[in-house]
């Protein structure tokens, strides 16, 4: 077993109590509204979850990922300086393609451990004939960091 992957099997109490919460409301989401703007979660060292989301106004009226993303991550970062914060993770609405699959939706949720350990969780979905949503199984790999909440600046 490589080094990552025991810290992974060691972290992986704090990595489910940080995933669940950003994939149920993810669901919630998109039971709701069919989609989502990507939002986040913070695990305090104390293990509670402090939910994160990112509002901004743009010219034509209509935020994205591509404007709600550098918020979050920054938020994320701002509060791992100021606060004591253990982990910090996103979620957003992607296509993932796994391997030998054909590309799907899915949702993404990209973690990041002060330890070292970056996890991206995939949860892929798919709207049925009747509209509803379906959700498949959860895939994960190991990733690099974009959030860089540790970083000394």
């Amino acid at each position: 077993m490589s080094d990552e992957q025991d810290l992974y099997g060691e972290l992986k109490p704090e990595v489910r109590a940080l995933a669940q919460p950003l994939f149920a409301l993810s669901e919630k989401k998109l039971r709701e509204r069919g989609s989502f703007l990507p939002h986040a979660a913070a695990l305090t060292a104390e293990g509670g979850v402090r939910l994160v989301g990112a509002m901004c106004n743009t010219a034509d009226g209509v935020a994205n990922s591509t404007h709600i993303l550098p918020l979050l991550r920054q938020g994320l970062r701002t509060m791992a300086h100021e606060r004591s914060v253990t982990a910090v993770g996103v979620a957003e609405d992607v296509t993932v393609k796994p391997e030998g699959k054909a590309a799907t939706h899915a949702i993404k949720v990209h973690l990041e451990h002060s330890r070292g350990l970056t996890i991206e969780l995939y949860l892929p979905f798919a709207h049925d004939t009747s509209g509803e949503i379906t959700f498949g199984s959860t895939l994960s790999m190991f990733a690099p960091p974009e959030i860089n909440a540790w970083d000394e600046d």
